[in-house]
């Protein structure tokens, strides 16, 4: 019987968000295809605020940022400072994404390569390998989402099941909704989100050890040296965390689905104002990371099978199964927004870029209809094999899954240097994506992240940053043709 609270407040979570998200399919059938890609370009500014504030309360905020906090210590705090960063360069470079998706209706990230470099094989290169970093995350958004459910469940729901539920609504609502539907549920996502963090990051802490600075003492009295680099590792130390924070701040713009949601904005202006007010949303970060340094104590004889869990496991076992539930909720709901955001993209990218652009000589011919029909059954397929590999091949893309902040991030001098300098040239681009790709792939998977530096370390991703630029500025320099189109 002390199920049925917490199974309630979940499926009052996830069949509520995907009504939400189905309603504006439901009430515009014929929705044009511009409006289900990039919501009609007439996104107002809290709209938009609230899609973009979406992808910073991910599965990773409860999962990822409380767990570093309980296994890894001061290397965590990195997550706070690369926000401020990546919005610096938001305000500045978005505003011109925005205006360029308008002036020329662009819908994809490679789209606007494609012009920016007036090559359409480029285009297509860069959506392959989009799409090969979107859908290890997408899979990421799953592979949590069971976990989340099966433990604020009690383990009534198994992993699997609460997959398939929960999947196979977000794949409805995308398919019918599009990006509308996305933005819809995001704004209810966000609040949830935010009072959840807010809530139990504040009341744990004084629970447990009476306040913030009771608790940072009693760590560092229990475990000298765990709050500072690097913590709870042997070489996440500070030079890893500048790397870590210029790479992520870098690349947090680059992941294909953010170019797609800045074209839904209806002027330059939303995304500057955006980028104005998205560290707030930044800030509350710190909240499920001082649940998992709440955690470091409480579990210190008793280590957690899972440092994931850190957030789930210490609610489970300090309030009435209900709380969970509705934690449980809030966390599901940050597994399936994203996802669907996630869904639209990827689909996007295959169907427009890669399909129709890449194997069909007559694109002209092809109508903005049947190119959005494409896309939206693209949608079923992609959620399918997602499930696929999320339940019979948890570790298929693990290694993959490492690469995929460091490989969007080679985007970096492709895009901003396309929009901003005028001797950024084609072949430029193409070697230094090449030159990037090939390293990232190279380090991580041969288990050189951190990468030694002598007697310091820096992150694998940033290295091959640095070579990317470097390949692309020499190369562009010593090119006599292919300038980019400027604004």
């Amino acid at each position: 019987m002390d199920n049925f609270g917490p199974l309630i407040i979940l499926f009052a979570f996830i069949i509520g968000i995907s009504i939400l998200g189905a309603i504006p399919g439901l009430k515009d059938r014929k929705m044009s295809a511009e409006n289900w890609a990039v919501g009609g370009r007439n996104f107002g500014r809290w709209l938009n605020w609230f899609i973009m504030c979406g992808e910073v309360y991910t599965a990773f905020a409860f999962l990822g940022a409380s767990g570093w906090a309980y296994a890894r210590g001061g290397p965590t705090f990195y997550i706070l400072a690369y926000g401020g960063l990546a919005y610096l360069v938001g305000y500045h470079v978005l505003p011109r994404v925005c205006a360029l998706g308008h002036r020329h209706k662009l819908v994809t990230q490679a789209d606007m390569v494609e012009y920016l470099y007036d090559s359409r094989p480029l285009g297509i290169f860069l959506s392959c390998i989009g799409v090969a970093f979107l859908l290890p995350y997408l899979q990421l958004q799953l592979t949590a989402l069971g976990l989340i459910v099966e433990v604020a469940s009690l383990g009534a729901i198994g992993r699997v099941t609460a997959m398939l539920i929960a999947f196979v609504m977000v794949a409805l609502f995308v398919f019918l909704s599009g990006l509308k539907g996305v933005a819809s549920t995001a704004v209810f996502k966000d609040v949830c989100m935010i009072a959840a963090m807010l809530g139990f990051g504040i009341y744990l802490p004084y629970h447990y050890y009476g306040g913030f600075t009771e608790m940072f003492t009693t760590i560092e009295a229990a475990k000298p040296g765990f709050l500072t680099f690097p913590g709870g590792t042997q070489n996440l130390d500070v030079t890893w965390g500048m790397s870590t924070i210029l790479l992520t701040a870098f690349g947090f713009y680059m992941w294909p689905h953010f170019s797609t949601n800045t074209f839904s904005a209806k002027d330059p202006d939303v995304p500057r104002h955006n980028a104005i007010f998205l560290p707030f949303a930044q800030l509350a970060l710190i909240f499920p990371m001082l649940v998992g340094f709440t955690a470091v104590i409480y579990y210190a004889s008793n280590p957690l099978p899972q440092a994931d869990m850190a957030f789930l496991f210490l609610v489970r076992d300090t309030f009435p199964t209900w709380v969970l539930g509705i934690l449980g909720g809030a966390g599901a709901l940050a597994c399936m927004i994203p996802a669907a955001d996630l869904l639209l993209s990827t689909s996007l990218l295959i169907s427009r870029n890669i399909y129709v652009k890449g194997f069909r000589h007559n694109d002209e011919n092809i109508s903005p209809e049947h190119m959005k029909n494409i896309a939206r059954y693209l949608i079923l397929v992609l959620t399918a094999i997602a499930l696929y590999l999320s339940i019979f091949h948890a570790n298929l893309l693990v290694n993959l899954l490492l690469t995929g902040y460091s490989g969007v991030t080679q985007f970096f001098p492709t895009i901003v240097l396309g929009l901003f300098w005028k001797k950024a040239s084609k072949l430029g681009a193409v070697c230094g994506l090449v030159v990037g790709e090939a390293l990232v792939f190279l380090l991580i998977l041969s288990k050189m992240d951190p990468f030694p530096l002598g007697a310091f370390h820096v992150n694998a991703g940033f290295f091959a940053l640095c070579m990317n630029a470097l390949v692309f500025v020499i190369v562009s320099l010593l090119s006599k043709s292919g300038k980019t189109k400027m604004i």
